[in-house]
């Protein structure tokens, strides 16, 4: 964990710490490959609500009340779910369905166990980093922020740019180096993973700063966009 005690922000590596939060303190979620990503973009193209799930069967009772699941393992799509983790896929099946989607499950391999066991969260990704910035700097004075960077068997080089982008834009006043940004992800080990198993276009997708202009909101188990 990253802490300055004069700061108002810090940064935690993992999950492990985030039961020491205060009832004062923001809790920023950063997956950026790819739950982070795949959330924004299903709130920023339509969808109502997306709904983490650390278990298939969860996901499987979901899809009987209309909800599309969106899930990976290991970063490949699991059996019987509509699409994978995907911000690409996700937009190749909402143009394909060429009708509205309203409601995600999701499930993930390091994403939605930690969703589903905290009360309330922001989601962040290099696609809403502004987004995020701007929403931490309406909630103001008496609150702080915990940027979880949550990273995978593969490494945390991309969560920990975009956390750090976050952390230094905010604590510092510094301008968000774009490029270097997008080298952490192009370039990191989880990308050149992603990119093996055939999800380049994922990659690249990603790597796009400030997409969208959303702010994905957990709260009570549900996320939704502000």
């Amino acid at each position: 964990m990253i802490h300055l005690a004069d700061s108002k922000f810090r940064i935690t590596i993992g999950g492990d710490n985030i039961q020491c939060r205060g009832v004062t303190e923001v809790l920023v979620v950063i997956d950026v490959l790819r739950a982070s990503s795949t959330i924004v973009t299903a709130l920023a193209n339509g969808v109502k609500e997306v709904i983490p799930v650390d278990r298939e069967e969860m996901a499987f009772e979901l899809r009987k009340k209309g909800y599309i699941l969106a899930g990976e393992d290991k970063g490949v799509k699991l059996p019987d779910f509509d699409i994978g983790n995907s911000p690409v896929e996700l937009l190749e099946y909402i143009k394909l369905k060429q009708s509205e989607i309203e409601k995600i499950a999701l499930k993930t391999t390091n994403s939605t166990d930690l969703l589903t066991g905290i009360e309330s969260a922001l989601i962040c990704s290099s696609l809403n980093l502004a987004a995020v910035k701007h929403r931490l700097e309406e909630i103001g004075k008496g609150k702080s922020a915990n940027l979880l960077a949550v990273g995978s068997r593969h490494g945390i080089t991309e969560d920990l740019a975009v956390a750090m982008a976050l952390y230094s834009s905010l604590n510092d006043g510094l301008e968000i180096n774009r490029a270097y940004l997008k080298e952490c992800i192009s370039r990191c080990n989880t990308a050149k993973y992603i990119s093996k198993i055939g999800y380049k276009e994922d990659v690249e997708f990603v790597s796009q700063i400030d997409k969208y202009d959303v702010v994905p909101v957990l709260r009570e188990g549900v996320i939704r966009g502000i």
